[in-house]
């Protein structure tokens, strides 16, 4: 009503394709995983030899990972990230740009740019904001969820 007082130009779209109200990080989650069930394979990072890949994975430019790590597509690694040796990452995760991931098994998650996330844990259906850090000390068996802002850093 504000906008019609206003003399503002209001139009609308029809929207003929598929629309999904992210309104909660499930739904964040959820409309990750439509978009990386589409994604084309490229691969402009490098690779250790023993390195495992199934399904579809984009992988940035100046990315490496690292030997004895296992991608399960559909992945999508940024620019500029190393995944550590002995890290599992997959199905459906978005890793952002320059972030580092080791020895730990991420799996239907977003991790968003400059994190770092390190030990021997699971982390699944979490939700990572730029800038954040976990650092496990022991090994940890039971899955892990988490919703974390900007900047967060927790030590386990």
């Amino acid at each position: 009503e504000m906008l019609l007082k206003e003399n503002n130009n209001i139009s609308y779209n029809m929207i003929t394709d598929y629309w999904k109200d992210t309104g909660t990080p499930e739904d964040i989650l959820h409309a990750n995983m439509q978009i990386l069930a589409k994604i084309k394979p490229y691969f402009y990072g490098k690779k250790d030899d023993d390195v495992s890949i199934e399904g579809s994975l984009m992988i940035g430019e100046g990315s490496l990972i690292k030997t004895g790590s296992r991608i399960k597509g559909p992945v999508i690694i940024g620019r500029n990230c190393l995944i550590e040796s002995n890290t599992i990452i997959g199905p459906n995760t978005s890793v952002g740009d320059n972030s580092i991931l080791s020895k730990c098994d991420v799996e239907n998650s977003i991790i968003m740019k400059d994190c770092k996330i390190e030990g021997e844990f699971k982390i699944r259906q979490s939700l990572i904001s730029s800038n954040s850090k976990i650092h496990v000390k022991k090994k940890i068996m039971a899955e892990k969820v988490f919703l974390l802002g900007e900047g967060t850093k927790i030590s386990l």
